[in-house]
């Protein structure tokens, strides 16, 4: 009985083995399960928001707010020279100094000269004195005496005349008498009208001081008092001039003149003695292209640094945008108004610089880098749980090597910088540090 029973059991195990294999004919084994990429090793950052200033690159050149090109109105020998190159001056300052002697004996002589006219204005304005009177009155005593005598001797010189023009013709007396006679009759008539001129000059001149000068008298004496002191006026603008001193407050920036050297204004025209500069503020002359003029509006910062001073920066506003290019270059000239602190900006200097045109508040950026070309749209990589997972995005405006984005990513999110031209989406990554 138990021989049976392992028997049956035999069989049955025989059986079922059969049936599995019956059942495993035409079915393929199962495979291995598929192997996970590797993670890819990638650099990361993270989306920031923050405001964005647009600038408009610049060069230029450092100029002077104003400068006085001094030469000398009057030709002489420099007598002084008060001011070295780099001086700083106060308006009204005297700069330099030209030889005054001659001026000034010639301002002696015309003061001499207002001094006479003045008083000969004086004398016709007020009249004679007493005393003056007097000598006019004696004087035309006087001639009228001299004129009473001259003309008595004019009447014996005819008598005689008449009396030897009759003897001559009865033989009485020789022709030689009456010439002389009628000789002695000429002289006596020269001394009588003579003798007739001073009376009516003496009269004259008595009446004038007895009824006082003319007006055309008082003018003419006041016309010689201002004809003196228009002389006099006239030195004393040449001695102003003689001294040139600084037309405004500044910084002496040139040199060109030394004592006992001959100036003139025909040489200080093209040659300036000395060159007066405003540079307690200064401008920065910009050159912007063409495109950028209508970006810029006056009021604007600009920051700026130049060649000769490394390392520092200025910081200045846009005073004045040119309305007109420059044809050539097709360029626009900025005026940039700069405070020169410490007087370290000197004209001349090349500046480079950025003018402040705009600012974009709370703007999405990334790198530039970041950004996949894939053909449905710029996209990039977000790390998600150690997976790389493609995003895609709506850029904006492109500046400094950062790119605006306006839709697909949210700030703080970290996106894949580098190593993401290889990723595939849902990808295991390893962040380099």
């Amino acid at each position: 009985m138990r021989t049976r029973v392992v028997v049956v059991g035999v069989v049955v195990v025989a059986v079922l083995a059969l049936s599995v294999v019956i059942r495993g004919i035409g079915r393929p084994a199962p495979s291995a399960p598929a192997a996970a990429p590797d993670p890819a090793a990638v650099t990361v950052v993270a989306a920031t928001s923050g405001d964005v200033v647009s600038r408009v690159l610049a060069t230029g050149t450092v100029t002077s707010i104003r400068d006085a090109r001094l030469g000398s109105k009057l030709s002489g020998r420099v007598a002084a020279v008060l001011v070295e190159e780099g001086d700083r001056v106060a308006a009204g300052t005297p700069l330099l100094r030209l030889d005054t002697s001659d001026l000034l004996a010639q301002q002696a002589q015309a003061q001499a000269s207002v001094a006479a006219a003045r008083a000969q204005l004086q004398k016709v304005v007020t009249g004679a004195r007493p005393e003056e009177r007097r000598q006019t009155a004696d004087a035309v005593q006087q001639a009228r005496a001299n004129l009473d005598s001259a003309q008595a001797s004019v009447r014996w010189a005819q008598m005689t005349v008449d009396r030897d023009r009759s003897l001559a013709a009865q033989g009485a007396i020789a022709q030689q008498d009456l010439d002389q006679a009628a000789t002695q009759l000429r002289v006596a008539q020269a001394q009588a009208a003579q003798a007739q001129a001073a009376y009516d000059s003496a009269v004259q001149n008595a009446s004038l001081v007895r009824i006082g000068a003319r007006d055309e008298d008082i003018q003419a004496a006041r016309a010689q008092l201002a004809q003196a002191e228009a002389a006099l006026a006239a030195i004393d603008v040449q001695l102003r001039d003689a001294t040139i001193r600084a037309p405004f407050a500044g910084t002496i920036t040139k040199r060109d003149v030394e004592p006992g050297q001959i100036v003139s204004p025909a040489t200080t025209s093209t040659n300036p003695l000395l060159v007066l500069s405003q540079v307690d503020d200064v401008y920065a002359e910009f050159v912007v292209p063409a495109q950028h003029r209508f970006e810029l509006q006056p009021g604007q910062t600009a920051l700026f640094a130049v060649d000769g001073l490394p390392g520092r920066t200025f910081q200045g506003s846009v005073e004045l945008v040119r309305p007109a290019a420059d044809a050539p270059s097709r360029t626009f000239g900025v005026r940039i108004l700069a405070h020169n602190v410490d007087g370290a900006l000197r004209p001349g200097m090349f500046a480079r610089g950025a003018i402040t045109v705009g600012v974009r508040h709370d703007v999405l950026q990334i790198p530039e880098g970041a950004v996949v070309t894939a053909a449905s749209g710029p996209m990039v990589f977000v790390v998600r749980d150690g997976r790389a997972v493609r995003r895609p995005l709506t850029l904006g405006e492109h500046h400094d090597g950062r790119v605006d984005v306006t839709a697909g990513l949210a700030a703080g999110e970290t996106v894949v910088a580098q190593g993401q031209d290889a990723l595939t989406d849902n990808q295991p990554v390893t962040v380099r540090r």
